[in-house]
């Protein structure tokens, strides 16, 4: 006994706290719901009942009264039971009849309340009249009522002041309005979880909390007061196999791995009982009650059984908070619905000797079912939050490392920015000091140019000087016009030299840290135009002043060469030209055409020209030749990028 003490203790100590919160509602609602002392419960055993020919009869007869005893079958459907009324000095008499279906209440004077049943979709035992007992009151009053069959007297009927019995009701049955109110309320909270979480267990929560609270809501006087719509009770009924099915969906849910199968069965087998109680209520009321009361005892007993079964296995298998919960939630609620069901289900069934012994559950409250279903709601919630407050810990845990890891690659991907700073700023000075050094590299190599054109322009004009002088001294004598004519062809050769060599000097003077492009190309094309005759038209925008000295060199050094080039393989003189320099977008485009009739191609340009290229290329230039219907066309397009962005 000590170890199943030990053993169990957690499951021993939740079922206690369960008993123990019931009991303290029960004993809190028994000192709230005292018995009004005013309100006087007419006793069956001193009515008296004779049988009716119909239920339109105006008036009781005179003779044939029968003593009722408790319990005696009233061999008739229709007949007036005679009720001695109490006096206690009530000034508002009231008859608060239930469990009477069609009745005429008769003073022996007159008829002073009628009421037919017109509508058998109607619950009769949450359904009451309250019918006033005309002043000064009589010493009895004689009811007709009607039944469909052969039943004991059912009435139960309590007398009072109109206040006091509402009051009564009040007292007796305001519980049962905010413990309804409290589980719809739970069912709406958890829909919205099930609409922002899709789990299952949240919507079969909801719709047991919504079971629970519409019977709690409808199965009491206290509605009638507040809302007179007798159908609301008739339906009651179907809440009992529908809370059936949302409880073995949570069981479902919470515990997949217990018997899967045996629950997936009855999980299926309840809602088609749901479904066939409910075609029945909307059907017919007889099939109705006869489905319920004849199918759902032994369904809800083999129900109970899987159900146990499977609690107890996972409770024998993990022993965690879910689990035991879960059946302490069930144990509670499984013996009170075990008294609900014998009470308003199987009690005709069961033999007398049983009842006799167990006539202490009738003491019972009629409510006491709505306590049970609470309890295992609480229960329930207690569930929901221990998984609430599990996931809430491991997704604090994840954030926390979530947290940590973004911290560390935020440092690593600083320190690495840092790096990459770093190394953006060394590799801008390096690239703009190789930049320099290639702008001063190709001022070197094309004053190294310049220097051996000037002395091949030096050598070839004195060469050429010489010959022509020695031709002149021996003709002198002899031909003394071819002399002179030898003389003057010696003096332009010394001239063009001199020219060229003047060119060449001042294109070494140039500044390099300052090279005016423009000026430089407008004093290109003069002397071009006339050392050579040679004419050239030319569209000049204005320029960027963001271009380095080795663009412009590039630009300058590409219209010398196409210049040269095209003079010197042109088959006509003087030459036609076009030279245009643009800005377009973000490039700089120059084009020159050579608009005489040629016959070089590309392949025929200087290896000076290609050098011009590679370098183009190195700060992501392009220069085209070719030709088109228009002449020989040498292009040039430069992008307008800083240094730092040069490919080098």
């Amino acid at each position: 006994m000590i170890r199943f003490l030990k053993a169990h203790f957690p499951l021993l100590r939740t079922l206690f706290v369960l008993i123990a919160l019931i009991l303290c509602i029960g004993l809190a609602l028994s000192a709230f719901q005292r018995k009004d002392n005013h309100i006087v419960q007419l006793d069956r055993e001193d009515w008296q009942w004779a049988p009716a020919g119909s239920f339109d009869e105006n008036r009781s007869p005179e003779s044939g009264w029968q003593d009722y005893t408790n319990g005696d079958v009233i061999p008739s459907h229709i007949y007036w039971i005679r009720i001695p009324l109490l006096k206690f000095g009530f000034t508002d008499p009231q008859l608060l009849i239930m469990q009477t279906g069609s009745l005429k209440a008769y003073d022996g004077k007159e008829v002073f309340y009628s009421y037919r049943l017109t509508d058998r979709r109607i619950n009769t035992g949450v359904n009451w009249k309250m019918i006033e007992v005309p002043l000064p009151m009589p010493g009895y009053v004689d009811l007709l009522v009607g039944y469909g069959d052969h039943y004991p007297i059912t009435a139960y009927i309590t007398m009072g002041n109109k206040a006091d019995l509402l009051n009564q009701i009040l007292n007796n049955d305001l519980d049962n309005i905010i413990l309804g109110t409290l589980l719809i309320f739970s069912g709406f909270i958890t829909l919205g979880l099930f609409s922002t979480k899709r789990d299952k267990l949240y919507l079969y929560f909801a719709l047991l909390a919504f079971s629970g609270g519409f019977t709690s809501l409808v199965r009491n006087l206290l509605l009638q007061v507040i809302w007179d719509n007798p159908r609301l009770g008739y339906f009651h009924d179907i809440c009992l196999p529908l809370a059936t099915f949302a409880f073995i969906g949570i069981l479902k849910h919470v515990f997949p791995y217990a018997n899967p199968r045996t629950i997936r069965f009855m999980l299926w087998l309840m809602f088609a009982d749901t479904l066939v109680t409910i075609l029945f209520s909307l059907a017919n009321p007889s099939w109705y009650y006869t489905y319920m009361f004849q199918s759902f005892g032994p369904l809800f007993t083999v129900v109970f059984i899987a159900v146990s079964w499977t609690l107890w296995s996972a409770y024998r298998s993990k022993r965690d908070l879910e689990s035991i919960w879960m059946l302490a939630g069930f144990a509670s609620l499984s013996a009170i619905a075990v008294i609900h069901v014998y009470r308003f289900i199987v009690i005709v069934y069961v033999p007398d000797w049983i009842n006799e012994r167990i006539l202490w559950v009738h003491r019972l409250p009629n409510d006491l079912l709505f306590w049970g279903l609470f309890a295992f709601v609480v229960c329930l919630i207690r569930v929901i939050m221990h998984r609430y407050t599990a996931m809430n810990r491991q997704l604090f845990e994840f954030n926390r490392s979530l947290e940590h890891v973004v911290h560390t690659r935020t440092q690593q991907l600083q320190e690495r920015t840092e790096q990459l700073e770093t190394a953006h700023a060394q590799l801008g000075a390096s690239m703009r000091e190789n930049a320099e050094a290639l702008a001063d590299a190709m001022i070197l190599e094309e004053r190294h140019r310049i220097t051996g054109s000037v002395h091949d322009t030096v050598g070839h004009t004195l060469s050429a000087t010489i010959i022509q002088l020695e031709a002149a001294k021996r003709l002198i004598a002899k031909d003394h016009s071819l002399a002179e004519a030898k003389l003057e062809a010696s003096q332009g050769l010394v001239r063009r030299g001199l020219e060229d060599i003047r060119q060449s000097v001042r294109m070494l003077r140039e500044d390099a840290s300052y090279y005016d492009l423009h000026g430089s190309i407008g004093a290109l094309i003069r002397e071009t135009e006339h050392s050579t005759g040679c004419q050239v038209h030319n569209q000049i925008d204005a320029l960027p002043s963001s271009l380095s000295t080795l663009q412009k060199r590039i630009v300058f050094q590409t219209l010398q060469e196409g210049l040269r080039f095209g003079i010197k393989h042109g088959r006509r003189a003087p030459c036609q030209f076009r030279f245009t320099l643009v800005v377009v977008e973000d490039s700089l485009r120059m084009e020159l055409v050579h608009l005489d009739e040629h016959s070089y191609t590309a392949r025929d340009l200087d290896p000076s020209l290609h050098a011009i290229v590679e370098h183009a290329a190195l700060i992501g230039g392009k220069i085209r030749a070719e030709r088109e219907n228009a002449g020989f066309v040498l292009a040039l397009s430069l992008p307008l990028v800083k240094a730092d962005h040069w490919v080098i």
